[in-house]
């Protein structure tokens, strides 16, 4: 009698403690994810939206594709990566096909879905991985396969850096990069495309180009309106803020901060536009829960947190074009 009820005790302790460490984990690892309600919204947290650093994403026409960058911390590596949307979840992230060798990142699909840009420092010739990076794309071959990269000619790339490649409806091409002739030290770059052959290469004017470092760009499928990361620019909100300009008859106008809505305290970064032209993808590194806690950190718990999306790095988040103070 004595050794059963010893037994079912232990049964009943080994029951409880699995069911705190589960409350445990849920509570620290992803407490609340599901109800966040700030804006703007983070995208599928503890899916697509990781403890790792998240960036660059762009969502295909039908919106059941998502495309985005997975970064080392220090940005010296990363990779492309991919969700689906099936059954109303997005499903668990996979590297495409042609990355995970080389340092790919900031990918972008044409509006119309069929075809991808990214930048990549893979060799053009041999083996050995380039010291810059290059504008690459592959072409959709099937509805979850693509082409071998194609390398973009030497009308686009150069010696130096390309980086953060977006096209509109008509295959026109905005990119960042750090070659000679720049008013900083990274600058917008726009190439226009006809007959299918892109053309020379311009530098944007110095209402969308600055001393400081405007890093990536995102542009309208109509070609009409731009987004850009500028760095540490005076009257920002934080060291990456995210810009707004639209094109007029006279030109673009000057870029102008989409304001606290969007930007933060700290790193906001990677605008891109949907399809549709109506939602604004972008990362950012804030973190807007962490002190929202009830009693002390432990050191498991810290830990917790700290392997959580919500520990600081680049998230994926998404918001209404119409919601922000721009055009207004």
């Amino acid at each position: 009698m004595n050794k059963l009820v010893l037994v079912i005790y232990f049964l009943i302790l080994i029951t409880a403690i699995n069911s705190c460490k589960k409350s445990k984990n849920q509570l620290l690892s992803y407490s609340n994810l599901e109800e966040l309600d700030y804006k703007p919204e983070m995208v599928a947290p503890g899916v697509v939206s990781q403890a790792s650093f998240e960036g660059h994403a762009s969502i295909n026409p039908e919106g059941d594709k998502l495309y985005f960058a997975v970064y080392t911390n220090d940005h010296l590596y990363s990779v492309i990566a991919y969700s689906s949307l099936e059954n109303d979840r997005w499903t668990y992230p996979e590297i495409v096909s042609f990355s995970g060798k080389y340092r790919d990142g900031s990918p972008t699909l044409s509006p119309d879905g069929n075809r991808l840009y990214f930048s990549s420092n893979r060799p053009v010739v041999g083996d050995s991985s380039k010291l810059d990076d290059d504008i690459w794309y592959v072409e959709k071959t099937s509805a979850n396969k693509w082409s071998a990269p194609i390398r973009l000619n030497d009308q686009i790339n150069s010696d130096y850096s390309e980086f953060s490649p977006s096209v509109d409806n008509n295959g026109n091409l905005f990119f960042c990069s750090n070659r000679p002739g720049g008013l900083g030290n990274m600058d917008v770059y726009f190439a226009e495309i006809k007959n299918g052959m892109y053309q020379t290469v311009e530098i944007l004017s110095d209402s969308i180009n600055s001393i400081y470092h405007e890093g990536n760009v995102g542009v309208s499928p109509n070609g009409k309106q731009l987004f850009i990361m500028i760095q540490n620019k005076p009257g920002g909100f934080g060291y990456d803020d995210i810009y707004f300009s639209e094109l007029k008859s006279n030109g673009w106008s000057k870029a102008e901060n989409v304001g606290n809505i969007i930007n933060t305290a700290t790193y906001d970064f990677s605008p891109k536009v949907s399809p549709n032209g109506k939602v604004l993808y972008f990362s950012s590194r804030i973190n807007r829960d962490y002190t929202n806690i009830t009693t002390s950190y432990s050191f498991d718990t810290f830990k917790d947190y700290l392997n959580s999306p919500l520990n600081g790095f680049g998230n994926i988040f998404k918001i209404p074009i119409d919601s922000l103070q721009i055009n207004k």
